[in-house]
């Protein structure tokens, strides 16, 4: 596969970035990365690379690694593998090894020598990318600096597999503690967020991924229950949703569709809503962050065990508390009471 990989490039007649100072974007391919990258951390003195973090041909066709340094990177990697399966490791693990890493390694051994090259034709270039772990780990070996941008809320992670990056950006205080004690190295970054004030009288209800996710009677239940309190109703689609429900409950109820161009944090920013409601998202939390109250429509026993982010304390739970939410729309002197217990509790 390496040979592949190396002959394949030689049908190129690319031969250089021909840049001097330079950020490269390694794109998952929603399109999230790119925004997070061109709305926070877009330096205006420096030229943009945006390339796909997935996409192996996008890479061969610029000619620029060398086949001495590959093969001596491969070999460097196979008897690094060979030292770790000779250690007493536990079933599964060695299971994990010989049938994911393995047959990884000459694509892990093209990547290295991929950077390598890059890193000598743009010495000071930074690697941005959105949770690629593959390619940032050969970016990191090379001695690149990596910056990690998520582009939701993080999942919990073993600390003798996550790679080392220079700098992390997450969207909660949660994520930021937890990274930078697994991580202690890495420079961990809140995503900035700007809090409000002055709320409407607006609520924007937020979509999941697809209509199995979502519950039509639990959705009208708390739509009707705000239309009664005469607030206005915005509807925003998951990003990659798919699926008729939301159209159909925004056509019966004449209910505003955000555009898909604007995120989440965006469609809060413009509405100034005093609710957002959807199910477990970064969404709710950006809400939180932005002094707009989140309502939750998960059940009870959904799992969130895998998440960094604690969703049942910065929420309200439409099915726990529903008393709750109630009481502060019969007074809403409590919201800042009941917006500083969400943030804490």
């Amino acid at each position: 596969k390496l040979i592949y990989f190396l002959v394949k490039q030689l049908f190129s007649d690319k031969t250089s970035f021909q840049k001097k100072s330079t950020h490269i974007v390694f794109s998952t391919g929603e399109g999230h990365d790119l925004k997070n990258y061109n709305k926070f951390l877009r330096d205006s003195n420096v030229e943009v690379i945006h390339m796909e973090a997935f996409n192996t041909s996008q890479k061969t066709s610029f000619n620029i690694v060398e086949l001495k340094l590959a093969f001596s990177l491969f070999l460097e990697n196979v008897q690094e593998a060979r030292s770790i399966l000779k250690l007493k490791l536990p079933l599964e693990l060695r299971k994990k090894i010989v049938n994911t890493t393995l047959p990884n390694l000459a694509l892990y051994t093209y990547l290295c020598a991929f950077f390598s090259a890059i890193k000598e034709q743009i010495p000071n270039v930074k690697i941005f990318h959105s949770n690629a772990l593959l390619l940032a780990s050969a970016a990191t070996r090379e001695g690149l600096e990596v910056v990690c941008m998520y582009h939701g809320l993080a999942d919990k992670t073993s600390i003798a597999s996550y790679p080392f990056y220079d700098r992390i950006y997450v969207y909660s205080v949660e994520e930021k503690d937890y990274f930078e004690d697994i991580s202690p190295n890495s420079n961990v970054c809140l995503y900035p967020v700007q809090e409000l004030s002055n709320l409407e009288k607006r609520v924007i209800i937020f979509s999941r991924p697809c209509d199995s996710l979502m519950s039509e009677k639990t959705i009208l239940e708390i739509l009707n229950f705000f239309l009664k309190k005469d607030y206005q109703i915005f509807l925003k689609k998951h990003p990659t949703y798919t699926g008729s429900l939301a159209s159909k409950i925004a056509s019966k109820y004449n209910l505003e569709m955000i555009t898909l161009e604007k995120d989440a944090s965006e469609s809060i920013l413009h509405l100034r809503p005093s609710f957002s409601i959807g199910g477990g998202s970064t969404a709710l939390c950006e809400s939180l962050r932005h002094g707009v109250i989140p309502i939750s429509l998960d059940d009870l026993d959904t799992d969130f065990s895998w998440a960094i982010y604690p969703f049942k304390k910065r929420t309200l739970s439409w099915k726990e508390e529903k008393e709750r939410i109630f009481e502060l729309l019969e007074d809403m002197n409590l919201y800042s009471k009941i917006l500083s217990e969400l943030r804490t509790r």
